[in-house]
């Protein structure tokens, strides 16, 4: 093997690595612009929550969301299964799905939300929705991805086995 051949090879593992690279950047970069984008989905639902509950308080009266307080309510728990499904799907790295997850834990127990979440959580209310929210809610490690990563692995493990 002379020089040329050594020169065109290590241009090719350089490319190689270049091309590595470039997508691992652009992956996590895609990642980050999806974040950023459900925390400001966020804070958006939060500027129509009730100024009380910003602070950890019920309404004074002791009264119930109603109207654009509720609708906030509620866009508020699809955004938390939304974003348990961009977890599922790997589109949420690890360090921001922990925080994501202690503040969903921390708001599902919490007025407004607690209220408006236990009938869907106890399935009297959308039943077939929010399936990930309530498994959340059930364990508190909770995590889609390695939910799926646990399936497929197992499914691959079992695609050479008989099935009964």
């Amino acid at each position: 093997m002379d020089a040329e051949f050594w020169v065109a090879f290590g241009t090719g593992v350089i490319a190689l690595s270049a091309l590595f690279h470039s997508s691992r950047v652009a992956a996590k970069a895609r990642v980050k612009t999806i974040e950023d984008a459900y925390i400001a989905r966020y804070w958006q639902i939060l500027e129509r929550f009730p100024s009380c509950a910003l602070v950890g308080e019920e309404k004074a009266d002791g009264a119930a969301c109603d109207g654009e307080e509720l609708r906030a309510v509620r866009l508020y728990l699809r955004l938390c299964e939304d974003e348990l499904e961009l977890r599922e799907l790997g589109w949420v790295s690890t360090e921001t799905w922990e925080q994501w997850r202690l503040g969903i834990r921390v708001q599902l127990n919490q007025w407004p939300v607690a209220d408006e979440w236990a009938p869907i959580r106890d399935g009297q209310r959308a039943p077939n929705q929010f399936t990930l929210l309530r498994q959340l809610d059930g364990d508190p490690d909770c995590d889609p991805r390695r939910t799926i990563l646990d399936r497929l692995m197992r499914r691959s493990l079992n695609s050479g086995q008989p099935r009964p």
